[in-house]
């Protein structure tokens, strides 16, 4: 038996722009519980189901509301030559059948295999055993009736959803004096129905009644089918929870990054970035460590059509090079050790949004190439996957390297490097744009006070001092120092030790801005290697990070007396 003898053939069709309410004539008309929705051309674009609709106005949706949101999308289609075993094989409610060009031809509803299923049934006992088995696996509670409203077979899993389903002709229970409505309902109108009960035995489940009529358009059976939406509800309240924290994380989140700048250069840059919300060009952001790229990033996002999107950051430099694939782009169950459920890549969370690529420049070549094809095409694949997966993403690349001269050293793809810098955005670094450097000090110091509860104040020759300083951390350096400071005030000790994280012993700040230049070079370039040692795990490091050979950065310890301990 092929799924051509067993559809509905030539079903009534919508397309994305009818309404919800649109959708219930259909239903009456045909007597089905889903609806394929197919566009201008024809080509099927998803289906709506009573089910769906269903939960759409219990979320608060009108019948006003456009079929292109709620529809499902997660399309299950068969051929319409496909053997009747192969559709009973498949665990679903409802499949489109579609031909070998692929043409909608019919749909294949639980209407038309419980029909088949139960003709096969009396038509031959050879058959019983099997037709049962196959109804006995169905995910779905199910009950067959005949026209007086007795039961011809139950299988397990209405025994399990209603224990006293024999009982429907004396319903003592409230689900079975529901389930006996609902059956009466369907033996006099002739018509399909659902109902939706809250509490069936500690469950939430829909019952929907299905006529089935011969050849001759004469009520034969009556179909119950019952399917349990407890797990399917728990987990849509997880998803909507984790979407509402994820929305209020994000809205505190920037809420609590107030973008501070005097300097002229950086309120141009900034203005630059709240021009570019207005377009999706993918943008390269450059600067020193901890100028504020991610800010200016942030900025970008907030100020772009995307901003209610999800703004997703990835930091290639914190994450193993051989974990940075999984990461970006997911992975499906069973790719690889270890790999016990299917997980979402970044580049999938921030669909709809932005993918912020921090220390791109970190990012291993192999997988640059796979970057570069996910941004030209638009599409990724999961690892282990086959199904392709469209993105709208807007990408914001950041970096502190000289991506150019990585390019000439031949440690970063030149294609992926012009990919990425459609638009360049150089920050400033602190020791540029003095105008901040005050203001971004008192506003870290009225944050921390109110961190630590300590009312916590600068003198006017500490500020002096704050401005003298180069800040070759930029403002990451500036709020730790800030953060210090506070902390020092809690006690009745002195705040003197912390001050001289950036003063010369003699009290003075090293070197003073008017110092001459070959000075205060010197003094920028000894801070420079040191911090470069601080934050790096070895001296090759030190130097990579830096952009010098491991010779050169040997040479330059010598000249300032420096040593790395241990």
């Amino acid at each position: 038996m092929l799924v051509e003898q067993v559809m509905h053939d030539n079903p009534e069709t919508l397309t994305p722009g009818h309404l919800l309410k649109d959708a219930l004539p259909v239903y009456e008309r045909h007597g089905v519980n889903c609806v394929p929705i197919l566009d201008e051309s024809k080509k099927v674009r998803g289906i709506l189901t009573i089910f769906r609709l269903v939960q759409a106005i219990r979320s608060g949706k009108s019948f006003e509301t456009p079929i292109s949101e709620v529809m499902d999308v997660d399309l299950v289609s068969i051929r319409n030559d496909a053997t009747f075993g192969m559709a009973c094989s498949m665990p679903i409610d409802r499949m489109l059948v579609l031909d070998h060009d692929d043409r909608l031809v019919g749909v294949l509803t639980k209407k038309e295999l419980i029909h088949k299923i139960y003709n096969a049934f009396c038509s031959a006992d050879c058959h019983n055993r099997e037709l049962s088995a196959v109804i006995n696996c169905a995910t779905d509670g199910i009950i067959i009736f005949d026209t007086n409203g007795k039961a011809l077979y139950t299988n397990d899993k209405i025994r399990f959803l209603l224990p006293d389903c024999d009982t429907i002709n004396q319903p003592d229970s409230p689900a079975m004096k529901a389930v006996a409505e609902l059956l009466k309902k369907t033996l006099h109108s002739r018509k399909s129905a659902s109902t939706l009960l809250e509490d069936c035995n500690g469950k939430q489940v829909i019952f929907s009644t299905t006529p089935i009529f011969d050849a001759d358009q004469r009520l034969f059976r009556c179909v119950l089918s019952a399917q349990d939406m407890t797990e399917i509800t728990r987990l849509q309240e997880e998803a909507e929870n984790s979407r509402r924290k994820l929305a209020a994380f994000q809205e505190a989140s920037l809420k609590g990054t107030r973008t501070i700048a005097h300097n002229p250069a950086m309120l141009r840059l900034l203005d630059e970035a709240a021009r570019l919300g207005g377009v999706d060009s993918t943008v390269l952001i450059t600067g020193e460590t901890g100028a504020g790229k991610e800010v200016v990033a942030m900025h970008i996002h907030n100020h772009s059509k995307r901003r209610n999107g999800p703004l997703v950051q990835i930091n290639c430099g914190t994450i193993p090079q051989h974990l940075q694939e999984a990461e970006l782009f997911g992975y499906e169950k069973g790719s690889f050790t270890g790999a016990n459920a299917a997980r979402a890549g970044m580049l999938e969370v921030a669909h709809e949004g932005t993918l912020m690529l921090d220390e791109v420049g970190e990012m291993d070549l192999t997988l640059q190439v796979k970057l570069l094809r996910a941004l030209q095409e638009g599409v990724i694949y999961r690892i282990g996957g086959r199904k392709p997966v469209r993105l709208d993403v807007r990408i914001i690349a950041m970096t502190n390297r000289n991506l150019l001269k990585m390019v000439r050293e031949n440690t970063f793809r030149e294609d992926l490097y012009y990919r990425l810098n459609v638009i360049p955005l150089a920050v400033p670094p602190l020791r540029e744009r003095r105008e901040d450097i005050l203001p971004l000090a008192q506003h870290f110091l009225s944050c921390f006070s109110k961190k630590y509860s300590c009312a916590c104040s600068l003198s006017p020759a500490e500020e002096e001092m704050l401005q003298a300083y180069s800040w070759p951390g930029n403002v990451r350096e500036l709020a730790n120092f800030m953060e210090r400071l506070t902390i020092a005030s809690l006690s009745s000790g002195s705040r003197a030790p912390v001050w001289e994280s950036i003063v010369r012993p003699n009290g003075s700040v090293a070197p003073p801005v008017n110092a001459p230049m070959r000075e205060q070079m010197r003094h920028f370039e000894k801070q420079c290697v040191e911090n470069a040692l601080r934050n790096t795990v070895s001296i090759r490091a030190a130097a990579r990070a830096l952009g010098i050979s491991h010779a050169t950065l040997l040479r330059k310890m010598r000249e300032h007396d420096l040593v790395v301990q241990n």
